[in-house]
């Protein structure tokens, strides 16, 4: 007789930042199924879900600092999981580890995932922030506090009865539904992208982290459908992106399995296997595959064609959700597979590098371009990913993670002001001119976020930002990858000044104040409040990368 498989070894508080989520979207949906028309306990299970997620995983943070790397969901004894360099014996055969690093990506996941459900729950979320009873006809989703546009029978507002032009309801009627109609299914998605990304931060076998990527991705097309434009939400492209990504994914999985023998990512079996000239072409192969997948989700050049065409269609939520929490998942997955290629580092480091030289500079022309906020935010997803990933050449990974975390603060500021400033979409750029004086605050956390992006003061978290990734790469000599960086970076000085501008100046034609929601601004005041206190305390984002 066979002996009987060991059972799994599961610790919960490690595994706590992934578990949370999931769970989370377990009882959403099981909420919705018992009381469809009851929006409030769905928002309030997703609300504390993603709450428990940063918590666990500043908790192991804080572990890890003195015991170490920390593993759970092993499994002793399996020979999938065997490498040919000795590991760790405690942790050898988990499936998850959790370093310093992890645990800042899956803190960062869980914030942004929350800053997300705040724009998704709209006017609802906004009561229960005021603390305010709600009706029945509010807890069924019926959007009082959104002026309608158009009345039936009734002709368009115009210039001169409102003062200010109209805005065409085309565009993203149900983005921010706040008691939309899916919200509980809504709420769910998002959990579920939560729960990829932290879980792909920390997988180190190929089966957990192509399940983990794709479970990142896949629920933000659901969303883009039932938020974007109802006639062409952007979904296309990022379904046709994501199908092509986990197809080469799985390729270049295959290869590393068939080079090393193992279904690990650690570096022992690529190190093993780089020792061969024969298994050291196919894993370099394997390697370049994975790279590729990931440049897709990570809207690199020349893989970020679906980034311009879905973000200014899915409407500001989702924005938000591609730009940090499907990022995350992103980078967290190319760290381990940079970590597991050690070996042949030097075969990837230029190809690493042209991605992002490529990246940063045809992404800051082509915002140069941009007429309105979330198509310039796409071109700036596409400059700013070559900058996460150029430290990558250098194998440096703290560095690549806390310009990451300082990105995605300051995007998140800028998509909360506009959400916040036209629910409905269809916002172009020259309707910010005099929001200065319209919206003050609005537009001095706009302000923040941008020029945190572009590295000027007083957004100085950008500029240390900037300084961080550019640092290993000087010191390995890799010029030719920070110099086009520096020439990027002056492009976007004018990209994000531009729009600065336009806040600043007076307005050319008299606008009344945007109607704005509490909780738009209070996610834009917090991630406004982050940058400034990264400002002071740089390691509060850039973690290891600014010693």
């Amino acid at each position: 007789m066979m002996p009987s498989a060991t059972p799994p070894q599961i610790d919960v508080l490690v595994a706590g930042p992934v578990l949370a989520p999931a769970i989370g979207a377990v009882l959403v949906l099981a909420l919705d199924a018992l009381w469809p028309r009851r929006r409030t306990p769905a928002l309030l299970v997703g609300v504390l879900a993603l709450l428990l997620g940063p918590g666990a995983a500043i908790s192991l943070r804080l572990r890890v600092a003195t015991e170490g790397t920390l593993g759970t969901v092993c499994l002793p004894g399996d020979p999938a999981l065997h490498v040919s360099a000795p590991e760790r014996a405690d942790i050898g055969h988990c499936l998850l580890h959790v370093g310093p690093s992890d645990a800042l990506l899956q803190a960062l996941a869980a914030a942004a995932g929350l800053a997300v459900l705040a724009v998704l729950g709209g006017p609802m979320a906004s009561r229960l922030v005021a603390g305010a009873p709600h009706s029945a006809h509010a807890e069924r989703g019926t959007q009082a506090s959104v002026p309608v546009v158009e009345a039936r029978g009734r002709p368009r507002p115009s210039l001169e009865t409102t003062g200010r032009p109209f805005e065409a309801p085309s565009s993203h009627l149900r983005d921010r539904g706040g008691g939309g109609a899916d919200l509980g299914v809504e709420t769910a998605l998002l959990l579920a992208t939560v729960t990829g990304a932290t879980t792909v931060a920390v997988a180190v076998d190929l089966g957990t982290w192509l399940v983990g990527l794709e479970l990142a991705t896949l629920p933000v097309v659901a969303l883009a459908v039932l938020r974007g434009n109802p006639r062409d939400s952007g979904a296309v492209p990022l379904i046709m992106t994501s199908i092509s990504s986990f197809g080469i994914a799985v390729v270049g999985a295959g290869l590393w399995v068939s080079a090393t023998g193992s279904i690990r990512l650690g570096g022992g079996a690529a190190w093993a296997a780089s020792q061969e000239e024969q298994t050291r072409a196919v894993l370099t192969l394997g390697l370049v595959l994975l790279l590729a997948a990931l440049a897709f989700k990570l809207s690199l050049v020349p893989f970020h064609a679906w980034a311009p065409a879905t973000y200014p269609r899915a409407g500001a939520s989702v924005t938000m959700l591609l730009a940090s929490v499907s990022a995350i998942a992103a980078l967290g997955a190319l760290i381990a597979v940079m970590e597991g290629a050690a070996g042949v580092l030097p075969e990837l480091a230029p190809v690493v590098g042209v991605l992002a030289v490529t990246s940063m500079l045809v992404g800051a022309v082509l915002a140069l371009r941009a007429s309105d906020p979330l198509r310039l935010i796409a071109w700036s997803a596409v400059t700013q990913g070559g900058w996460v990933v150029a430290p990558l050449a250098a194998g440096d990974t703290d560095a690549a993670i806390g310009y990451l975390a300082v990105y995605i603060v300051a995007v998140t500021t800028v998509l909360a002001v506009v959400a916040d400033l036209s629910p409905r979409g269809g916002r172009t750029l020259l309707q910010d001119r005099g929001l200065a004086r319209r919206r003050p605050v609005h537009a001095t956390l706009l302000g923040m976020g941008l020029l945190t992006l572009a590295g000027l003061p007083p957004g100085v978290a950008g500029l240390l930002a900037k300084f961080v990734a550019l640092r290993p790469l000087a010191d390995a000599g890799l010029w030719w990858i920070a110099l086009p960086a520096v020439v990027a970076a002056a492009l976007g000085f004018v990209v994000y000044l531009r729009w600065l501008a336009l806040v600043l100046l007076p307005e050319d034609v008299p606008r009344e104040p945007e109607t704005v929601t509490r909780t738009g601004t209070v996610v834009a005041v917090v991630a406004g409040l982050v940058l400034l206190t990264a400002t002071v305390l740089p390691v509060l984002l850039l973690g290891a990368g600014t010693r």
